[in-house]
C-alpha cells in the first residue's frame, strides 16, 4: 500500500512539474473596458481576437516568445483594475509611473532604485485638443478652458488647475462627443509616440493638437507586489524582453489603417 501511495505521489509530483513548464506561470493582465486607440480597441468586456490594440499585440507577442509565462487577459473599467491589483487579484497592468502607485504596484527599476525606461511598453506624448477656435485662443495666456478627460486619468494632474476646469467623463469616446458638441472646449489625446507627431484620437480630421505636449511619459508593464515576489525571475525575464522589441512599431501600424492619424 505505501509503494502505491509513492507511486500516486510520484506521479503527481511529475504532471505538476510538466505542467509548469508547458505552461508557466499564469499571469491576469487587466486593461481598460473602454477603447483607447492605438493601445486597446473595443468596448465591453470581450477580448477581441483580431485587432486587439497594439499594446495587447505586443503582450501576444511575448507571450508566444516566453515559454515561462502563460499571460490570461480580462478587460475592466481601469479604477477596478487598479483596485484587484492592489489585492492580487490581478497580476499586471499598463500604468504610467507615479510615486504613490509604487506602493502597490512593481515597475522595472534600475540598480540605482530609479524606474527603467528601456523597459517601457509605450512612450506617449498627450496634448490638448480641440476645434482650430480652441487652439487659437490657447495662444491668450489670460483665457481659461473646460477639459473634459474620463476619470482616473492621471495626465490630468499635469495641468494647470486654475486654467483648467475639468469636467470627468466615462470614457474617451464620450469626451471627443462633448468636444465636437461644443458643451466643453477641450480635451487631451495621444499625439506624439516615440517623437512622431500623431493625431491618435477620435474626430482626427476635425481636432487639432495644442503642440508642445502638456504630458510624456513612458506605460510600464507593472505587476502586484505579491505576484513580484513569487515570480521575480519570470518578470524579470519578460521586462527584459520588452526592451528588446520595437514596441512603438505596433502603435504606428494601427494608426496607419486610420487616414489622418499620422501627420
Amino acid at each position: 500500500m505505501d509503494m502505491i501511495l509513492l507511486l500516486r505521489s510520484l506521479v503527481y509530483a511529475v504532471i505538476t512539474v510538466s505542467s509548469s513548464v508547458c505552461f508557466g506561470v499564469e499571469m491576469t493582465f487587466c486593461y481598460e473596458d473602454k477603447e483607447l486607440s492605438p493601445a486597446y480597441m473595443g468596448n465591453g468586456q470581450g477580448i477581441p481576437i483580431k485587432n486587439p490594440g497594439a499594446a495587447i499585440e505586443i503582450l501576444r507577442q511575448v507571450d508566444s516568445q516566453l515559454p515561462e509565462i502563460s499571460i490570461k487577459y480580462v478587460r475592466k473599467p481601469w479604477q477596478r483594475c487598479l483596485h484587484e491589483l492592489k489585492k492580487n487579484k490581478v497580476h499586471a497592468v499598463i500604468a504610467s509611473y507615479r510615486l504613490g502607485r509604487t506602493q502597490f504596484m512593481q515597475y522595472p527599476m534600475k540598480a540605482d532604485a530609479t524606474i527603467n525606461p528601456a523597459m517601457a511598453i509605450s512612450r506617449f506624448g498627450r496634448c490638448l485638443v480641440g476645434k482650430p477656435l480652441f487652439y487659437q485662443h490657447m495662444m491668450q495666456k489670460d483665457k481659461t478652458f473646460t477639459l473634459a478627460i474620463p476619470t482616473g486619468y492621471s495626465a490630468a494632474s499635469s495641468l494647470d488647475a486654475k486654467r483648467f476646469a475639468i469636467v470627468n467623463t466615462s470614457s474617451q469616446a464620450q469626451s471627443y462627443d462633448l468636444v465636437m458638441k461644443d458643451v466643453v472646449d477641450g480635451t487631451i489625446g495621444l499625439c506624439l509616440i516615440n517623437g512622431e507627431k500623431v493625431r491618435a484620437y477620435p474626430y482626427s480630421h476635425e481636432l487639432v493638437s495644442v503642440y508642445p505636449p502638456f504630458d510624456m511619459s513612458y506605460g510600464f508593464l507593472t505587476f502586484s507586489k505579491a505576484f513580484f515576489a513569487d515570480n521575480r525571475p519570470e518578470i524579470e525575464a519578460l521586462w527584459s524582453l520588452l526592451a528588446t522589441m520595437p514596441v512603438a512599431e505596433f502603435y504606428l501600424e494601427y494608426l496607419e489603417m486610420d487616414d489622418g492619424a499620422l501627420e
